[in-house]
């Protein structure tokens, strides 16, 4: 990078501080993370937008801690302030007067600042290209963090001492004690708050026919969530969200959440002659992310029920045999992502028309409890 490029990306960028972080701490912003020196103090040349940090507090014996990480949308120019809370293994805010001071001084801390790395830049924005502030500001815990372990709490401190199995051997089957054990949750203010389905996936007063194809159709329950936004495309950022809590939040939970929303999507069969341009750009919202899922997990994922590959075939399906004409902005995109699942995964998709036993559509239960 040239003299005066860099120095067009500092004036316009952010900066953000980040104090007190001890040496050989993992921490990272979007696509990239690295080891912390001594002299680190944050990052320069921030890109105006939405990012995602993310740090794990390491101990003298090199052991990790579990990843916490936050969504923070940064303004051109911008002087983001946090200190290194060690009792509590967190960032926090610092008074407002440090924060100017730092501002004021941003170039004497220069050689302590990392740059941003824009080599990665277009797959950060591949991966986020439909978040907002106000998406983030829904969703995420009210303690600001995406956490990749919860701390988890019994239900209540009765129900974590009673019913608790006597030491010893087990004497019998029914002496194992699990059913004794307490019901352990995170807190309400640790929890993504993720928009939930309908409790009912068919309509109010759907006949029996009705209530089939709502189970083999989950337009309802797309519409119905899509509802809860503040529009429709805010229900796709959502996916775009729980991937990226999964894949740099190593959040489990976010893993599960972006796994049930891709099937609603392929799913969703009504839904598509609805609105054509919203599939379009599922479809590049999810070529983007398995340019980037970690091979191991696309392992598990094929091999576990393959929720991709079953999900994508279905919706394939569905395109070839619609009675109605595709717009060049679908037929485009389900060109193009074909050709990428083929060349990437090998992955073909011919004789659609074609089910045997094993690859027939099955009912989704959708309710709130299996979703």
């Amino acid at each position: 990078m040239d003299q005066d490029t860099a120095m067009k990306l500092y004036l316009n960028g952010a900066t953000a501080f980040f104090l007190d972080i001890p040496s050989g701490m993992e921490f990272g912003i979007d696509m990239m993370s690295w080891a912390t020196g001594d002299k680190f103090k944050g990052i320069k040349m921030i890109p105006p937008g939405i990012h995602f940090i993310y740090y794990s507090a390491t101990d003298k014996y090199g052991n990790t801690a579990p990843r916490c990480g936050f969504f923070h949308g940064f303004k051109k120019g911008e002087c983001l302030v946090k200190k290194w809370d060690t009792e509590n293994e967190i960032l926090v805010d610092v008074p407002r007067l440090e924060i100017v001071q730092y501002k004021t001084n941003i170039l004497h801390f220069d050689d302590c600042l990392g740059p941003y790395p824009y080599e990665e830049l277009s797959k950060w924005n591949g991966l986020s290209s439909l978040l907002t502030n106000n998406l983030i500001l829904r969703l995420c815990p009210e303690t600001k963090f995406i956490r990749s372990a919860m701390e988890l709490f019994p239900t209540s401190v009765k129900e974590n001492t009673k019913k608790r199995r006597k030491w010893g051997p087990i004497r019998s089957e029914t002496d194992v004690g699990y059913e004794h054990l307490p019901n352990l949750v995170p807190k309400e203010e640790n929890k993504i708050r993720f928009t939930e389905p309908p409790e009912c996936h068919y309509p109010p007063g759907s006949s029996l026919s009705e209530i089939t194809k709502y189970s083999l159709d989950t337009s309802y329950i797309l519409d119905n969530m899509a509802e809860k936004h503040e529009s429709k495309i805010d229900l796709l950022a959502e996916l775009q969200f729980s991937y990226i809590c999964f894949l740099l939040g190593l959040s489990y939970e976010s893993f599960e959440r972006w796994k049930k929303l891709f099937q609603l999507f392929c799913m969703s069969k009504d839904a598509i002659a609805q609105d054509q341009n919203f599939f379009a750009k599922f479809f590049i919202a999810v070529r983007h992310q398995l340019e980037t899922i970690p091979e191991g997990f696309l392992v598990d994922i094929v091999e576990n029920n393959n929720v991709i590959y079953n999900g994508l075939k279905e919706l394939f399906r569905t395109l070839e045999t619609c009675d109605f004409a595709l717009e060049d902005d679908l037929k485009d995109g389900t060109i193009q992502i074909k050709r990428f699942l083929q060349q990437k995964f090998g992955w073909e998709f011919n004789g659609l028309n074609e089910e045997d036993d094993d690859e027939a559509p099955v009912v989704v239960d959708c309710t709130e409890d299996s979703f």
